[in-house]
C-alpha cells in the first residue's frame, strides 16, 4: 500500500515552481480552515440563531460571495489573474481578523463575514484561472489535485484544533483563519507569476479549446452549452458536499451533543489525513477516465457515505462513512476543475469560472434554508434520504452526459 502511494506521488514531480507555491500557500489556507466547517455552529451555538434562520445567514454569505465572483471573473480577465486573486484575499485575511474582535457581536460578525466572504469572492475566478493558466492539459490532473491535496494537509490540523478552541476561545477561530490566508496570499504575491493572457497572442501548441477568444462571455458560453449542462450536473454534487459542513455537524450535536463539535473537527481532521493519502492513487486510477465519468462515480461515493450515516450512529461508523465521502469530494474539487479548465480560452478563463460558479451558487442558496426546515419539520432520516436520493440524481446525469459525450466523438471521428 506504502508502495502504491509513493509511486502514486511521483505524478508530482517536475511541475512548475509557481505551482509548488500555490499549493504552498493553499496548506496555510487549510492550516486555517476554521470558519466555514464551523459556520452553522457559530451562529447557531454562539450567536443564538436557529437553524433556519441561520441557514438564511448562511445563504446570505453565499450570495455575496457569488456577486464577487461576478465582479471578479471580469476584473481578473481585465487586469490579470493574479493582481485581482491577491487584491481580494488580502482584503478578505484583513477582514476576518477584524471580525475577531466582534466574534460575540449578534449583528457585526455576520456582517463582517458577509464583507470578508465577498471579498474571498472577488478572489476566487481569479484563483482558479490562474491555477489554469499555469497549467496544461498533460500535466493538469497533477495540478489541481497538488492544490487540493497541499490544503487538505493544512485542513488535517486545522479543524481539530478549531474544534478544540470553539467554545471557549472563539476569538481564535477568526483570527487563526485570517493570519494564515494573509501569509497565504503573501507567497503567492511574491513568488507566483503573473501569465500573460492578451487575446492576441496565439500559441500554436496551446489546445484549441483553451486559446483566447474575441467577443463577450456569453458568446463564448453559448458556442460551449456544455459547459452550462455540465455545471448544472455538478451542482447536484457540490450539494451533497455542502451537507459534510452544513447538516453534518447540526447532526453529530444533536447525537452526541457538545462532543458532536469536537467530533466534527475530528472528522475534518481524518478527512484531510484520509485525501492526502487517497487523492494520488484516485488520480492515477482515473488518469485515463474521462472527467464526467469520475464525476458520476463521485454522485455514487456520496451516495453511500450518507446511507452508511442513516443507518447507523456510531462514532465508528461516522469514520467510516466519511472514507466514501472524501473520495467523492476528492473527484468533484479535482475533476470539475480539470474539465473546466480544459474547456475554457485563456482570455475569458475568469469571467467563464465567476458566471459558472454564480450559477451553481444560485441553485444552491435555496438550499441552506430548504436544509435546515426541513431538519425542523421532518428530522434526520428524512433530511439523509433527501441527500441520498440527489446524490444518485447527480450520477445518473452525469452518467448519462458521458454517453452523450462519446457518442459525439465517435460520429466525429467517423
Amino acid at each position: 500500500m506504502l508502495r502504491k502511494i509513493a509511486s502514486s506521488l511521483s505524478i508530482y514531480q517536475g511541475l512548475p515552481s509557481d505551482i509548488y507555491f500555490i499549493a504552498f500557500a493553499r496548506f496555510l489556507l487549510g492550516l486555517g480552515n476554521f470558519i466555514i466547517p464551523f459556520l452553522v455552529l457559530l451562529l447557531t451555538q454562539k450567536l443564538g440563531y436557529s437553524t433556519t434562520v441561520a441557514g438564511g445567514l448562511a445563504m446570505g454569505v453565499t450570495g455575496v460571495y457569488l456577486f464577487g465572483n461576478l465582479i471578479g471573473g471580469k476584473l481578473s480577465d481585465s487586469f490579470g489573474h493574479k493582481r485581482i486573486m491577491v487584491t481580494g484575499e488580502l482584503a478578505g485575511a484583513v477582514i476576518l481578523i477584524v471580525c475577531g474582535f466582534f466574534s460575540e457581536s449578534h449583528l457585526f460578525a455576520p456582517a463582517l463575514l458577509f464583507i470578508s466572504y465577498f471579498c474571498f469572492g472577488v478572489s476566487f475566478p481569479a484563483s482558479s484561472a490562474l491555477v489554469a493558466d499555469l497549467s496544461t492539459p498533460k500535466n493538469r490532473d497533477a495540478v489541481m489535485s497538488l492544490s487540493y491535496l497541499a490544503y487538505n494537509l493544512g485542513s488535517g490540523i486545522g479543524p481539530v484544533l478549531a474544534g478544540y478552541l470553539f467554545w471557549n476561545h472563539t476569538v481564535w477561530i477568526y483570527w487563526g483563519n485570517g493570519i494564515a490566508a494573509f501569509i497565504g496570499i503573501v507567497v503567492v504575491m511574491l513568488w507566483v507569476k503573473e501569465p500573460k493572457h492578451n487575446i492576441h497572442d496565439v500559441d500554436s501548441d496551446q489546445p484549441e479549446l483553451e486559446r483566447a477568444a474575441e467577443g463577450s462571455v456569453w458568446q463564448v458560453l453559448r458556442q460551449r452549452p456544455r459547459l452550462i449542462i455540465f455545471t448544472l450536473c455538478c451542482t447536484l454534487l457540490w450539494f451533497a458536499l455542502y451537507q459534510m459542513t452544513m447538516t453534518t455537524p447540526l447532526y453529530l450535536s444533536h447525537v452526541f451533543d457538545k462532543h458532536g463539535a469536537v467530533l466534527f473537527g475530528q472528522l475534518m481532521t481524518f478527512a484531510s489525513i484520509l485525501v492526502v493519502l487517497i487523492t494520488p492513487l484516485l488520480m492515477r486510477l482515473t488518469s485515463q477516465q474521462c472527467e464526467i465519468k469520475s464525476l458520476a462515480i463521485s454522485g455514487l461515493l456520496f451516495a453511500v457515505g450518507y446511507w452508511v450515516i442513516l443507518l447507523n450512529t456510531t462514532i465508528a461508523m461516522q469514520f467510516f462513512a466519511w472514507i466514501f465521502l472524501s473520495a467523492a469530494e476528492v473527484l468533484l474539487v479535482t475533476k470539475e476543475g480539470v474539465y473546466l479548465a480544459n474547456h475554457s480560452p485563456q482570455s475569458h478563463r475568469g469571467r467563464i469560472s465567476g458566471i459558472l460558479t454564480t450559477i451553481r451558487n444560485l441553485a444552491l442558496m435555496p438550499t441552506y434554508v430548504f436544509m435546515g426546515a426541513q431538519i425542523q419539520q421532518f428530522g434526520y432520516q428524512s433530511t439523509w434520504a433527501v441527500v441520498i436520493t440527489i446524490s444518485l440524481l447527480a450520477a445518473l446525469s452525469l452518467w448519462t452526459l458521458s454517453l452523450q459525450q462519446g457518442k459525439k466523438q465517435e460520429v466525429a471521428l467517423a
